[in-house]
């Protein structure tokens, strides 16, 4: 499937891929012998590794070629099925799905509340919504970015009035992407617990910090208080990845690509003096040229109103002379 823009793929790397597989990590210990229904489903990657832990996944996408797409690629998973639907219509039966996990689709659309009531019809009493919805005051406001698939970005208090009108319980995430220090073991372990430390050389602790400025809100929601206590705080390492370094990679050519364009606007601000030089000379050499051409007019009207007036004292001459004779 092409990549563009608006659905991610798992043949794309970097920071997207860190998003959207982190999300769907974080669903792992919900979904384990549910329903699952997963709403803008997209290529199906999604969906798949849920099916690999829940009793059943249905994928609905409102584009008839990705479901048709996605059916094929994930054929082999008996317990996945791809449907034709939308948000505000979702082909289910009412409470017939235990979970529901919509990431990056709220966005996409203006009929919110139609989406919630959609979910609810569906979910079974005490059912779990995990949902994402990007930041609009770090996504968009401070940036003054406008991503052309988004229809409809919620703020924080939006994200919360709209979730609280129909779950009784809720608790919302920040998730971005940070550089930290990580201890590892040098051989893979099941260990399923890992350490936070935080703070400066005054005061180090170990807790789990809040970052500022998350770039997407993710919520897990349920009229149940006990269906939204597991703690999903987590960090998603890739490890035959390096975000950082690739970072660091795409600075040091941005700063060489930086560096040649100076080089360049520095040898075209010498050209361009140079041409100005010659052009400031090639005004001086034609205002000499005009001056001497004017020069030269001045002494031929000079002649030749010279010559007139001596002719014409000749001619007054003879006059004089034929009249004397006569």
């Amino acid at each position: 499937m092409e990549f563009t823009g608006e659905r991610y793929i798992p043949s794309v790397d970097g920071q997207i891929k860190y998003e959207h597989l982190h999300r769907y990590a974080l669903c792992f210990e919900f979904v384990v012998g549910k329903t699952v229904l997963d709403i803008a489903s997209g290529e199906g990657y999604g969906s798949a590794l849920l099916a690999k832990l829940a009793k059943s996944v249905v994928g609905v996408d409102i584009s008839v070629d990705t479901v048709e797409y996605a059916s094929k690629a994930y054929q082999t998973y008996e317990n996945l099925k791809f449907m034709v639907g939308s948000c505000e219509s979702i082909p289910l039966p009412e409470n017939s799905i235990d979970v529901v996990v919509s990431f990056e689709t709220i966005e996409h659309h203006d009929q919110h509340e139609k989406m919630m009531q959609e979910i609810k019809r569906v979910l079974r009493p005490g059912g779990i919504l995990i949902i994402s919805s990007p930041n609009r005051l770090t996504y968009s406001d401070e940036t003054n970015y406008s991503n052309p698939f988004h229809v409809k970005e919620l703020y924080y208090d939006e994200l919360v009035n709209l979730i609280g009108n129909h779950f009784q319980y809720s608790k919302i995430y920040g998730q971005r992407l940070g550089i930290g220090s990580f201890i590892f073991p040098l051989e893979d372990t099941e260990a399923k617990n890992i350490k936070a430390y935080t703070g400066d050389i005054n005061n180090l602790s170990q807790k789990i910090c809040s970052l500022n400025s998350p770039l997407y809100f993710v919520a897990i929601c349920s009229d149940k208080l006990e269906k939204i206590q597991p703690p999903v705080e987590s960090l998603y390492i890739y490890e035959s990845d390096d975000l950082l370094k690739v970072f660091e990679i795409n600075l040091h050519k941005t700063q060489e690509m930086l560096q040649y364009s100076q080089s360049q606007t520095y040898q075209t601000q010498i050209e361009l003096e140079r041409a100005y030089q010659e052009w400031q000379k090639t005004q001086r050499l034609l205002q000499q040229a005009q001056t001497e051409w004017q020069e030269a007019q001045n002494i031929i009207q000079a002649m030749e109103s010279s010559k007139f007036w001596k002719i014409r004292q000749f001619w007054f001459k003879l006059k004089q002379i034929f009249i004397t004779r006569h």
